[in-house]
């Protein structure tokens, strides 16, 4: 969950964690898109928890849309392609 810093709320956004080996190991088809895959040496939750973090403290714009963007380069957004 990530929200504007400072201001009320927050959005969810997802990515699948795996290592290289996992993956290879777990594919279905021969051919995988890696949008919103994070691959880590080994599981580490304190590490991946710095790391998300820095990431979404790195992700700056004009308004929270803009920022959110940037985010869900790394997870799936829940509003990703989302129009009224």
């Amino acid at each position: 969950m990530v929200g504007p810093a400072g201001g009320p709320g927050e959005e969810s956004f997802g990515f699948t964690l795996c290592t290289p080996e996992w993956f290879a190991d777990n594919m279905k088809d021969a051919h995988v898109p890696g949008r919103h895959f994070l691959f880590v040496k080994e599981y580490d939750y304190p590490a991946l928890e710095r790391y998300v973090r820095g990431y979404c403290q790195r992700c700056m714009g004009n308004s929270w849309k803009e920022v959110a963007e940037k985010v869900g380069l790394l997870g799936s957004w829940e509003f990703e392609n989302y129009t009224l």
